[in-house]
């Protein structure tokens, strides 16, 4: 190795101004600019300074969840939750007042650091949005109205990946009314500003689980009541099904089915409990994603977790996310008999931890 080399690359980068390397950071992943803090403590300054991280990506840090203001019945606001202790949120008031003119903002949705929102105006106040916004730059954008169609919209879903590109889809499901299936797709696309439509191009009797989607490889999925996970692409062209295992199957219990879709790793994990077991939860990976191949990785009961026996997902207990780079579980758990509220994280799929939410 020639060591004159290196010294010129250090050099090289030495000669660089500090807008210039935020300018270079902003372009990157969350996941280097992590490492990056670590070359050096002035580079660790630039990356943590109030005004660069509005440029730059940021890890995820906690959830927003809607909060009805005391005597306001018909004013909500988002709220959030902190999952690290003694981290600086990216973000002064989470209530998103950079929103101008709405009484009532209810966080639908979010992908890649962006949140789409369903926002009521004041006035006239039966009229609402849907806004897109990064709540740690004030940016936002208003959606244009889709086209019209005689359906229903049955699920909207958000997508963004910063990693492969600067822009992000919404999606609308349309659905006939009497039975719920799905009769087409309204994409939004922030590059072009306009929606388009398409037709179905799943089963003519589909029926998309209302829970949260997975945005991945450019590509929305959804769990259907056919026991699949549905996919389409952000043009509305790729339409896929892909076929989960029978024991991969799940129940409809009170508020919907207990069953959870999520990524980590850039990989599919797929969670159900079954009527007989309830309080057992099976994690599953989709290993192979062009053939459609699920692993089993494991059970884990409600006692090792939560310390409690016989708790029942989405009556006790819900899923709300799985992180993204690492693997962990986020649960959210509300005591019996008070109003307290827990995020709960499965570490490495098995060590569990709590941590208290405040709300």
């Amino acid at each position: 190795m020639d060591p004159s080399g290196s010294k010129k690359r250090a050099s090289a980068a030495a000669d660089l101004t500090d807008d210039l390397i935020v300018e270079i950071l902003s372009r990157l992943p969350v996941k280097s600019i992590c490492r990056f803090k670590c070359v050096s403590r002035h580079w660790h300054g630039l990356i943590s300074h109030p005004e660069h991280r509005k440029k730059l990506p940021q890890t995820l840090s906690g959830f927003f969840y809607p909060r009805n203001l005391l005597n306001h019945e018909d004013t909500e606001i988002p709220d959030f939750v902190g999952i690290s202790r003694g981290e600086e949120l990216p973000f002064l008031d989470p209530s998103l007042p950079f929103l101008p003119g709405y009484r009532w903002i209810r966080p639908k949705d979010s992908s890649g650091g962006l949140l789409l929102c369903n926002c009521w105006k004041e006035n006239p106040r039966d009229e609402f949005n849907y806004v897109v916004c990064n709540p740690a730059t004030d940016k936002w954008v208003v959606l244009p109205e889709a086209p019209d169609d005689l359906s229903s919209v049955s699920t909207i879903r958000l997508g963004f990946d910063p990693a492969i590109s600067s822009h992000f889809h919404v999606f609308q499901l349309l659905e006939e009314d009497q039975y719920g299936y799905i009769t087409g797709l309204n994409i939004y696309s922030s590059e072009t500003g306009v929606w388009s439509h398409k037709e179905n191009g799943w089963s003519d009797e589909v029926v998309p689980v209302d829970s949260r989607g997975v945005f991945m490889n450019e590509m929305l999925h959804l769990i259907s009541y056919d026991v699949t996970i549905l996919t389409v692409d952000t043009e509305g062209k790729t339409w896929r099904t892909i076929p989960l295992l029978e024991s991969m199957g799940f129940e409809n219990i009170c508020k919907g089915p207990v069953a959870f879709l999520g990524q980590s790793q850039g990989r599919l994990c797929y969670m159900n409990t079954r009527k007989h077991i309830a309080s057992k939860i099976s994690v599953w990976i989709l290993e192979d994603y062009s053939a459609g191949r699920w692993i089993f990785k494991y059970n884990i009961s409600t006692s090792q977790i939560f310390g409690e026996v016989d708790l029942m997902m989405e009556l006790d207990y819900a899923l709300i996310a799985i992180h993204p780079e690492a693997n962990v579980i986020f649960f959210v758990w509300k005591f019996s008999g008070t109003g307290n509220i827990e995020v709960k994280t499965c570490m490495t799929w098995v060590r569990t931890q709590a941590i208290r939410s405040g709300y």
